[in-house]
């Protein structure tokens, strides 16, 4: 079971209040306040029908590294298929439900949206999971979580990014977490998205996180799409996924069914 859900796990995370501050410079950006910033966040979600890409995934755990290839294809709103050369695994994620089948062990999960939830330790849903493979915030934001301080760096890298900062409290199965959301002032996607579970502020330096980290964004259409997404899951394992080809607004297919024969493996 260790291996399928190290599989299910990769393919899925493919796949958050202080005083409002009138106004808040960064670079060349005058006269931008936590309104605007919020505004413009909005006009920037990317506005697609149909989504597919091939995707590089580097699995860290406990000092070892796995390679992936993978095709994902995303119809907005609706579904994410994911499938390893000559589908020798497949995934199916809606709104409801995740189907998932494995054609060299012969087995095959059926099991609704909820599983991710609590693989991840996030209250997530589906438009919130698309939301995080565009580099979006997963929480609406709004000017009251705008932080009045400007970072220079935030843990993504040794460079050394400018983001506004917004802070949210957020509820989990009975426990409170803090998700910090680093801004990038330039095309207003996000640098950064991290969650803190409250009971443990103030946040050091070694403290238990779950992050996604973005960098290196191309723009398609008018649309801008993060190239690289690294997330580092709450017990230190983390996954790196490089976009090698984005196309977008193209017929798909998604071919999905699973084979007679094959043995359910329950994960609840």
């Amino acid at each position: 079971m260790g291996k399928r859900k190290y599989i299910l796990f990769i393919t899925i995370l493919l796949l958050t209040s202080c005083a409002l501050k009138k106004e808040y410079v960064i670079g060349g950006n005058k006269g931008v306040t936590a309104k605007k910033i919020i505004k413009t966040i909005e006009q920037n979600q990317n506005k697609f029908t149909s989504l597919q890409t091939r995707a590089k995934i580097k699995y860290y755990s406990n000092s070892k590294i796995k390679t992936n290839t993978v095709t994902i294809r995303i119809l907005s709103g609706e579904k994410v298929w994911i499938s390893a050369p000559l589908g020798a695994i497949r995934l199916l994620i809606t709104k409801d439900s995740i189907q998932y089948y494995n054609k060299l062990e012969r087995n095959y999960i059926k099991t609704d949206f909820s599983y991710i939830k609590n693989l991840i330790g996030l209250n997530i849903s589906y438009d919130m999971l698309e939301k995080l493979l565009f580099g979006e915030p997963v929480l609406d934001l709004s000017a009251r979580d705008f932080e009045k301080r400007l970072n220079k760096e935030n843990n993504q890298n040794p460079d050394k990014l400018r983001s506004y900062i917004f802070k949210k409290e957020v509820d989990f199965d009975n426990n409170k977490l803090i998700g910090l959301f680093y801004i990038n002032p330039y095309n207003y996607k996000l640098n950064s998205q991290e969650f803190y579970k409250l009971s443990e502020l103030p946040i050091l330096e070694n403290q238990q996180t779950f992050r996604i980290n973005y960098k290196n964004y191309t723009t398609l259409n008018n649309d801008v799409y993060p190239k690289n997404i690294l997330l580092l899951d709450w017990n230190g394992k983390t996954i790196n996924i490089d976009m090698k080809s984005v196309f977008l607004n193209k017929k798909l297919n998604i071919p999905f069914r699973i084979p007679k024969g094959y043995n359910q493996v329950n994960v609840d």
